[in-house]
């Protein structure tokens, strides 16, 4: 009789802790399948909101990675300095920064007239304004302004992020 007592005991301490043991991984699970669609709307999730100092609810919008797109202008860009005493020239290499496939396509089939109106920029400039850090970043806020115009002109997109100069030569 003390047997079918322990294996009584024995049964029922069993099969509490299976209880627990059950309890246990459904709790798991629920929490990995509460990451799990956290993370999937996170993710999917164009906009997210924010609460300003204020309270309100307003939307911030999530900036996507995307990959830039390089264009070089070539040939070699080749011009005289304005006004000058004795011959001087500016030789440069350049490359537009765009991440719009548009953009880039565009620039590729106006590339005569954007090269044209960018020999024009470059020989008006002046050695001294040029031979600064600021007056070549001068510079290439106005040949994005060049090549923006051209293109909007001819009624294409015409987001360009930056220009590069990847060469720059004054002699």
């Amino acid at each position: 009789m003390a047997q079918n007592e322990v294996d009584a005991t024995n049964a029922k301490d069993s099969g509490g802790s299976l209880k627990i043991i059950v309890i246990a991984l459904v709790v798991l699970l629920l929490i990995v399948i509460g990451v799990g669609v956290a993370l999937f709307v996170m993710m999917n999730n164009k906009n997210s909101t924010v609460v300003n100092a204020n309270g309100e609810v307003v939307a911030a919008e999530v900036m996507e990675q995307k990959t830039p797109i390089y264009v070089p202008l070539e040939p070699t860009f080749l011009a005289n300095f304005e006004e000058q005493s004795q011959a001087a020239y500016l030789q440069v290499n350049v490359q537009i920064m765009t991440y719009d496939e548009a953009v880039s396509v565009a620039v590729g089939i106006h590339m005569p007239k954007i090269r044209n109106d960018l020999l024009w920029l470059f020989g008006s400039q002046k050695y001294e304004e040029l031979n600064t850090v600021k007056g070549k970043r001068e510079l290439s806020k106005k040949a994005i302004e060049v090549v923006s115009k051209v293109l909007k002109d001819a009624g294409e997109p015409d987001k360009i992020e930056a220009f590069l100069f990847t060469s720059f030569v004054m002699q």
